[in-house]
């Protein structure tokens, strides 16, 4: 576990970003999805190290700035679509990229932790064996209401809008589908799950 510092608390978000990205592991050889992929940022930066990477959000707004972004930098191994946590191949057939790794970074907290268990089944099931699935985000290490004043540290609202998973329920809704899993603990309320189907 990293040592929760000052610094370390005002940059939880970035921070499980970063550890995310560094636990896909990518190579010249993946074909990545960004599940929840925002404006874009960390798919156009693993577009310079991926075959091809797909970048799927259910924000139109987040996609066209993402879309801007990657024809600035004239990324021609990039596509961006919409799509969703429940149904990630609206727009594409996902399927037809053969994808071995995925990431989501703070996205999958949005939904309902029922919801949260189908899509990683579907998710499994698009992942091309061996494949691996990153996820930083949200997720509770702890009792969140032992830290009710550390909420602000990890950008959550106190299930206004999130609904973060504990730990356990993501790491037993991933081995019942036959997942290893590693957890990485960053904060009592944030980390990253390393997720390797064989």
């Amino acid at each position: 576990m990293i040592k929760n510092t000052k610094d370390n608390q005002k940059n939880v978000p970035y921070l499980v970003g970063q550890i995310a990205m560094k636990e896909l592991q990518l190579n010249c050889n993946d074909v990545l999805l960004d599940l929840g992929t925002g404006t874009g940022d960390k798919a156009i930066s693993s577009a310079h190290i991926c075959k091809f990477v797909i970048g799927i959000d259910i924000n139109k707004k987040s996609l066209k700035k993402a879309c801007k972004k990657a024809e600035q930098e004239k990324i021609a191994n990039l596509i961006f679509a919409y799509g969703s946590f429940e149904d990630p191949c609206a727009t594409l057939n996902l399927y037809s990229y053969k994808i071995n790794k995925i990431l989501m970074v703070y996205s999958l907290h949005h939904i309902s932790d029922q919801k949260k268990k189908e899509s990683l089944i579907y998710l499994s099931k698009l992942l091309v064996h061996p494949g691996r699935i990153v996820i930083g985000d949200i997720i509770f290490f702890d009792d969140p209401d032992r830290h009710r004043e550390k909420f602000d540290e990890v950008a959550y609202d106190g299930g206004d809008t999130d609904f973060p998973a504990s730990a356990g329920y993501l790491v037993t809704c991933l081995k019942e589908i036959g997942a290893s899993v590693r957890t990485i603990e960053l904060h009592p309320l944030a980390g990253v799950l390393a997720v390797d189907f064989g």
